[in-house]
């Protein structure tokens, strides 16, 4: 029962996160809710390797399965990083201190 609630949890702030990254632009600087500019993660996947861009170093950057289990967690050591993915192809996960998106390994 708490892995199912875990991952429909998941899925509903991958929705408002997704929604709000489209909203507003990746990479581009935004207002949060106290009015403090901050910049929205820029996340794109291409040839089995995961790009993280406008990220603080230091941010803790998971990497899970559509079942929400871990494949992949690191801090991010610059504000952008490649970082090769060993996946099978599928969808995952991507959880970014707050933002959370999904992607596709092809």
């Amino acid at each position: 029962m708490r892995k199912i609630l875990f991952i429909l949890s998941l899925f509903t702030l991958t929705q408002v996160s997704l929604s709000f990254a489209q909203a507003q632009g990746r990479g581009e600087e935004v207002r949060d809710e106290q009015g403090v500019e901050r910049m929205v993660p820029a996340v794109s996947v291409a040839d089995n390797y995961l790009y993280l861009s406008d990220v603080k170093a230091g941010t803790k950057v998971t990497v899970m399965n559509m079942l929400g289990v871990s494949v992949l967690s690191f801090e991010m050591t610059s504000d952008s990083e490649k970082i090769a993915l060993n996946l099978k192809k599928g969808f995952y996960v991507v959880k970014i201190g707050n933002l959370v998106q999904r992607f596709v390994v092809k």
